[in-house]
């Protein structure tokens, strides 16, 4: 794939650039872009080995970020999260349609164990309970925060976790609630998960 259209080509990144273009204009929002891509470009020849979750969200997120700060000074927090935010409701619309299904949340709770697992894997957690109607955990180590640490751009890590307060509240028969994050200085995120199902 041509380094040049990673960007434009990320299922979760390029609709960033009609962000930019909304409220930068398109001369500098296309300046943005390519600055951006640049930098993608420079991320991953810095670590060609690196692992899929830096490639797929870490390293664009961070490009993005910088790019951002480096033609509007001071916005690209505001910006990113904006967009991450936006991002996230467009995917809990997808999730809402699809554990609409018959059976789909069902499903889901006869399951919370193995999901739980995947969605911490990876992760330092600790006080998982999981049981036949709750699940609960507190991420405390992030891989994603700590890549973009090391990268000198903690900051545009919040942009994913934007995402990821959204989405979540898309699966049906879950109601969902985390009221903290590592990305923004919490000790932790706390993962709440309920059975929403009505009871007879």
């Amino acid at each position: 794939m041509d380094r040049k259209m990673k960007l434009d080509n990320s299922f979760v990144f390029k609709r960033f650039k009609k962000e930019l273009e909304a409220e930068y204009g398109p001369q500098k929002a296309a300046a943005i872009w390519r600055y951006a891509e640049c930098e993608l470009q420079k991320l991953e020849s810095a670590e060609p080995n690196a692992d899929k979750n830096s490639r797929t969200f870490v390293f664009p997120a961070a490009a993005l970020y910088r790019a951002v700060e480096y033609y509007a000074p001071g916005e690209a927090l505001e910006v990113t999260r904006a967009y991450g935010t936006k991002t996230g409701i467009r995917l809990r619309n997808i999730f809402r349609k699809v554990t609409s299904l018959p059976g789909i949340p069902t499903l889901m709770w006869k399951n919370m164990d193995k999901i739980a697992a995947k969605m911490s894997s990876g992760y330092e957690c600790r006080d998982v309970v999981v049981t036949e109607h709750l699940c609960s955990l507190d991420v405390t180590g992030c891989p994603l925060y700590d890549k973009a640490k090391a990268l000198g751009t903690p900051e545009a890590v919040q942009m994913i976790c934007c995402m990821d307060k959204e989405y979540m509240t898309g699966f049906r028969g879950v109601k969902y609630t985390r009221t903290k994050s590592v990305a923004e200085g919490d000790d932790c995120c706390d993962y709440r998960l309920r059975d929403a199902r009505k009871k007879k």
